[in-house]
């Protein structure tokens, strides 16, 4: 009852009712829309809802709460399905949906028959608002009205204009559950205008977080038993350019460094053209920093860079990728996101991409296909790549990151490895997963009490795209 009782007003039969209420929650897109929904999701458990944390689970909920991606149209159409797919499953459920596409498209939303309500980014600040107004809703006792195909609440939208505001954050997390990794977004929002890319409209403009709240957050999230944490954002390199870079990124990792039971720190995602110069060497001199890093690409032509405005050339990327290396050894995962399909290019633009990509010998690749995205520049750039051949060279590109991958999991055959085991058990022999320094998944024979524990392991075998190790423990 803890949740109703400082509330005045509130009777014992509504606040039962309340705290026995179910939600899942539904997540698309980045870890900055996974860290969002984390964030959210305590504030619907200190509300009383019970969290069904199996979102595929057919089990009836109260309440539907859905983070949209925006990314490419297969992202919009994924996200209308999930929606459509909850209400036809709940038929009797609140359905709140957020995120990009709740930015860039809302009103495609609210038309769907069975929403409740539609709130964008900077709203997901507010989340406790739009709870205390659905509640009150909910609890209002009122005349029997006619049905309406699309019952939304009397909710006015908050009217901003994405591109020129900040970002917003929320308090941030405390636990993050189950896991053996907590997400902490140090940085939300993007200035660069890639001309394919819709973030900065719905994300807005790059917003750096204060360095004390990011700080007490890992506190917290160390207090919770929490050994590892992975550091994301938008445009995580980017940190402070909007503050006089007073700190930068590497003032957050040594902050982080110094608390007590955190124990590894690694980032998400960093773009290559705002990465800071004495980041690495910063880096290689805090233990608990993992050497991995996943440094998007998107082209290795640096003709289609230029179209893409990138503002990099693969001769800086590769340098880059080589001070890593000397830094902090060959063994460093160097992962990365690469497009194809982009409009203009050519046959020879994608070989170059191919062994760009060969060259840099990446651990692992993620390949997507260029998807236009109204209202950004090359949406309306001639030359557009025909899907079938966007679709062969994804098909390409995507044989030559599972090689690569194979490669590198070959090469750390035999090699002496940290774990941080998860509670998962994965492959053939239903083993526990976790994750090396440098972001390999590896299967370990070892008993539940090994669960969220890093342990020393000898790399032994290929099994599947998971390595397993050669003996337990």
């Amino acid at each position: 009852m803890n949740a109703c009782r400082n509330e005045v007003g509130v009777s014992p039969t509504k606040c039962i009712k309340r705290l026995m209420q179910t939600a899942k929650l539904i997540t698309m897109g980045c870890k900055v829309n996974q860290y969002d929904t984390q964030s959210m999701c305590e504030t619907l458990r200190r509300n009383g809802y019970t969290i069904i944390d199996d979102e595929t689970s057919r089990q009836q909920t109260d309440l539907y709460l859905i983070n949209t991606c925006t990314v490419t149209n297969a992202a919009d159409q994924k996200a209308r399905q999930a929606i459509r797919r909850a209400i036809r499953q709940n038929p009797n459920a609140k359905v709140l949906v957020t995120g990009c596409y709740a930015e860039s498209d809302r009103e495609a939303i609210e038309e769907i028959p069975g929403v409740t309500f539609v709130f964008g980014n900077r709203e997901k600040a507010d989340f406790q608002q739009y709870l205390d107004v659905l509640h009150a809703e909910t609890a209002s006792p009122t005349e029997e009205v006619p049905h309406t195909p699309n019952p939304l609440l009397a909710i006015e939208p908050v009217q901003h204009d994405a591109i020129r505001e900040h970002a917003r954050f929320s308090k941030g997390i405390s636990d993050a559950g189950k896991r053996t990794r907590a997400l902490i977004k140090v940085q939300d929002g993007c200035s660069a205008f890639c001309t394919y890319c819709i973030i900065p409209y719905v994300r807005g403009r790059m917003t750096s977080r204060p360095l004390d709240d990011i700080t007490d957050e890992a506190h917290r999230i160390a207090e919770s038993g929490i050994k590892e944490v992975v550091i994301t954002g938008v445009h995580l390199g980017a940190y402070g350019a909007d503050t006089g870079r007073e700190k930068d990124i590497a003032d957050i990792l040594e902050h982080i460094h110094d608390i007590e039971g955190i124990e590894r720190i690694r980032f998400s995602s960093i773009e290559p053209m705002y990465f800071p110069d004495t980041l690495g060497e910063r880096m290689a001199a805090l233990p608990k920093c993992m050497p991995h890093f996943h440094l998007p690409l998107q082209a290795g032509s640096d003709e289609v860079l230029r179209q893409m405005r990138r503002r990099y050339t693969t001769a800086e990327f590769a340098r880059l990728v080589e001070n890593l290396r000397r830094v902090f050894g060959d063994d460093v995962g160097i992962t990365t996101d690469i497009m194809v399909g982009f409009p203009g290019e050519t046959h020879v633009h994608f070989e170059e991409s191919c062994q760009f990509v060969e060259d840099i010998g990446f651990s692992q690749l993620h390949v997507f296909r260029y998807s236009p995205r109204k209202g950004t520049p090359a949406a309306v750039y001639p030359d557009q790549v025909s899907p079938h051949v966007s679709a062969a060279r994804s098909q390409t590109l995507i044989a030559l990151g599972k090689r690569l991958n194979m490669v590198f999991r070959q090469r750390m055959l035999g090699k002496q490895k940290e774990v941080l085991i998860e509670a998962s058990r994965e492959g053939k022999n239903n083993h526990l997963a976790g994750f090396t320094d440098n972001y390999l998944r590896v299967l370990v024979d070892a008993p539940e009490s090994a669960i969220n524990q890093i342990q020393s392991v000898t790399l032994g075998s290929l099994e599947g795209d998971c390595i397993a190790a050669a003996h337990g423990f």
